[in-house]
């Protein structure tokens, strides 16, 4: 396969990837009003389509594909590191807000209990005074 195909499929997946490196574009420009593990994975993101994009750009020039191999792996491992570092971040921030709820008394379990209210109970039949459904035991 030439290189152009491959250039041509790649720069056609980078395309169709705007789904995901416009948004983290966005989380990225938005700065400290996003959560630092938040901008961390948008990093990650944005270098993956990033490095990507240069793969496509290499194919197009007379490098040799062990070259360019080389630069999508360094690639990978980047964003692999970007992602295990956001990962872990997000670890830590959940953990931090669960202790600040529990300080504030506001822990993981289950929720406060809703009754129905006697509004509720006062509209309710008793079990054996439920109007039947078949109209021949409505006769009875």
């Amino acid at each position: 396969m030439s290189h152009g195909v491959l250039a041509l499929g790649v720069t056609v997946v980078c395309l169709a990837g705007n789904v995901w490196y416009l948004p983290a574009c966005v989380d990225l420009r938005a700065g400290g009003d996003r959560p630092h593990s938040r901008r961390a994975g948008a990093a990650a993101v944005v270098a993956g389509w990033g490095c990507a994009a240069l793969t496509a750009l290499l194919l197009l020039t007379p490098v040799p594909l062990v070259a360019v191999a080389g630069v999508a792996a360094s690639g990978a491992t980047a964003v692999a590191g970007l992602a295990i570092g956001a990962w872990l971040l997000r670890g830590r921030e959940r953990r931090e807000v669960e202790a600040c709820m529990a300080a504030f008394g506001h822990g993981r379990g289950p929720g406060p209990r809703r009754s129905r209210g006697p509004h509720r109970e006062a509209h309710r039949r008793p079990a054996g005074k439920r109007a039947a459904s078949d109209p021949a035991e409505r006769e009875r």
